[in-house]
């Protein structure tokens, strides 16, 4: 009996010590809980921090990814790429007068703006390219279509070999990078149509087929590239798509320049929520300058060119003299024109054909200095007309 009673104590004894210490671990426990929140919010909120700062990070990345130098070189070996698959197009189509304008452009339109970076990555490669291009125009008439398209895809190898050249691999296959070359393209291929189509007929045919070229070059670059970005994105892809098929159609159509320039600021438009980088950074910087901007970039550059000309760096100064036109004097083209239509066609060819001759045949330093003084009383009342509207 004595043994029962003391058992029974010695149980309800060792009850009260764990219920002591389940008493002791749940006082502890309450007052160190407040402790706990303050660290798992701290921790909270420090992930969140790290998350934001990676996303400011890629955004960071983004923006510095958009080189406006090489996104324009790149954007002008897509302009040779259309230019040379309009070449075989018309080749294909029998028609050798276009097939020929269209190897011409890149050589006199094109290569000597990109052929500096080119030579100085590696002159070997801008000999052999530059050589190639010109027998590209050079068997127009006289190779069969398989021979014609056998030598432009041979253009396009070396194209490849160049771009791998000149633009860092990191920065080639950036997306920010390549959606900042679709948009300059467009914003070229904009330009081009506009001079080419006026009240549903065309009136430049090559101009018009370099607006469809630039066009077709964007879109391939565009379906390239967007399976690359994130999913989240895919309603802005879609978007954009469908731009590019009313992009087309009004293309097809030869609706008016202001449809075009409608559906290309709609895709430049989605290429800026894509990236985040805005609009004016993207496509039609120039186009979005005062006219008075882009004449007085046209003189500075002329003075350049006479510059370079006069310390006897002629390929500078031809490359100078073609910045002045292609990236500059383009974009008031069709403004110019309906003022003075004379006034622009004669200024186009004293700038895009006159001064690059002679450059070429290295006349008097005088005679291009005369030559240029022309192009600038031009400009004068280009600057004029243009202010006036």
């Amino acid at each position: 009996m004595i043994i029962k009673e003391y058992t029974e104590i010695e149980n309800r004894s060792n009850k009260l010590v764990v219920l002591s210490g389940f008493i002791s671990a749940v006082v502890v426990l309450l007052v160190l809980l407040p402790e706990l929140e303050l660290q798992y919010e701290s921790t909270k909120t420090v992930f969140a921090q790290v998350q934001n700062n990676n996303s400011d990070t890629l955004a960071s990345n983004s923006s510095q990814a958009l080189n406006s130098t090489q996104v324009g070189f790149v954007s002008n070996i897509e302009q040779i790429r259309g230019h040379l698959n309009a070449a075989v197009m018309n080749k294909e189509a029998g028609n050798t007068t276009l097939a020929k304008a269209h190897t011409l452009h890149p050589i006199a339109e094109i290569y000597s703006g990109i052929e500096p970076q080119i030579s100085n990555a590696n002159i070997t490669l801008n000999e052999t390219l530059a050589t190639n291009l010109n027998q590209l125009s050079e068997i127009v008439n006289v190779s069969s279509i398989k021979e014609f398209d056998a030598q432009s895809q041979r253009i396009n190898g070396l194209l490849n070999q160049t771009l791998q050249q000149v633009i860092p691999i990191g920065t080639a296959d950036n997306s920010t990078f390549r959606l900042g070359i679709v948009a300059d393209l467009l914003s070229i291929a904009g330009v081009e149509y506009g001079e080419a189509v006026e009240n549903g007929t065309i009136k430049e045919i090559v101009e018009y087929q370099d607006g469809q070229a630039f066009v077709s070059r964007a879109q391939d670059v565009f379906s390239q590239t967007s399976p690359t970005l994130p999913s989240d994105l895919n309603a802005e892809v879609q978007e954009a798509n469908t731009f590019f098929s009313d992009l087309d159609g009004a293309i097809q159509n030869k609706s008016s320049p202001e449809v075009v320039d409608r559906s290309i600021g709609a895709i430049i438009h989605e290429i800026s929520e894509l990236t985040g980088v805005s609009e004016d950074n993207l496509g039609g910087q120039v186009q979005r300058t005062e006219s008075g901007e882009i004449i007085s970039e046209i003189r500075s550059l002329l003075n350049q060119t006479i510059q370079a000309y006069q310390q006897q760096n002629y390929p500078e100064a031809e490359a100078l003299a073609t910045t002045a036109y292609i990236d500059n004097f383009e974009f008031i083209e069709a403004p110019l024109a309906e003022k003075d239509e004379a006034l622009m066609e004669n200024t186009e060819g004293m700038l895009r054909e006159q001064l690059r001759q002679l450059i070429q045949n290295q006349v008097p330093a005088e005679q291009l200095q005369q030559h240029i003084e022309k192009i600038n009383s031009n400009l004068d009342r280009a600057e004029q007309l243009l202010g006036e509207g």
